[in-house]
């Protein structure tokens, strides 16, 4: 007798961006059908002062960054300019595991991550490491919100160093997906993919055919606030755990 798979059947719709396939990966190995149609993109942001500003990192104590995008965008700067992460000598502090893999990746060594990735531990936690008065750089999208830089006593500059965009093409895979499918589970990652979904999907099919994921309670808020109910959120803010989370919710169905 063939074993019925915990995600047999179930199109698993990923809303935000891809940096690994290993969740979607997961998704296959428990029998579900991954949909890759993220709902937004980032593109890096450039402007003709970039190099003076890089330049200017090393007069920090800290670098700041929140998203693995604004890691990468950071990098890209660097490369453009051909100046060698390992040249940068500021402490860096991250949010998140990914993000952190993202910054050793590039050859930046990682001095602090907050117990729980999310922007407002971050400020809670980061007192603990670093005094008032040390001066601090953070790396943000043009939707970022202002929890890093009004929740710290330290003197913070910001560099606005990638935008989010919206992937129009998806959102119309997204919508065919769940007016065809019945069983969907949707992973949502950031407030920024949820305010896109709520308004061209949404508002009009509503939430309760869908088993909705969230990562961060941050994210589960906003989509409560849309007036979604949140089935699925891991403790550990990452997409394979919401995967395993999602594993347990389904066997529980």
């Amino acid at each position: 007798m063939t074993k019925v798979l915990p995600l047999q059947d179930e199109l698993v719709i990923f809303t935000g961006i891809l940096r690994s396939s290993e969740a979607v990966d997961m998704t296959l190995q428990y029998g579900g059908i991954p949909v890759v149609a993220p709902l937004i993109a980032t593109q890096e942001i450039v402007s003709e002062d970039d190099e003076q500003k890089l330049l200017s990192c090393q007069t920090y104590d800290w670098l700041i960054f929140t998203s693995q995008s604004s890691v990468h965008a950071f990098h890209a700067k660097l490369m453009k300019y051909q100046l060698n992460p390992s040249s940068i000598k500021v402490k860096i502090a991250v949010v998140g595991s990914k993000t952190a893999c993202a910054a050793r990746s590039i050859g930046l060594e990682v001095h602090f991550i907050p117990s729980i990735y999310s922007a407002d531990v971050f400020v809670k936690e980061f007192p603990e490491i670093a005094t008032p008065n040390e001066k601090c750089l953070f790396f943000k999208g043009n939707l970022a919100k202002k929890t890093i830089t009004d929740g710290l006593v330290n003197p913070i500059d910001e560099w606005i160093i990638y935008e989010t965009i919206e992937v129009e093409e998806n959102k119309e895979q997204v919508r065919s997906v769940m007016e065809n499918n019945e069983n969907c589970s949707i992973i949502f990652t950031s407030p920024s993919a949820i305010e896109i979904f709520h308004k061209s999907i949404g508002s009009q099919t509503g939430y309760d055919k869908l088993t909705v994921c969230a990562i961060g309670h941050i994210t589960k808020e906003c989509l409560e606030s849309f007036g979604a109910t949140v089935q699925v959120m891991p403790d550990t803010y990452t997409l394979t755990e919401v995967i395993h989370t999602l594993v347990e919710w389904k066997g529980r169905e």
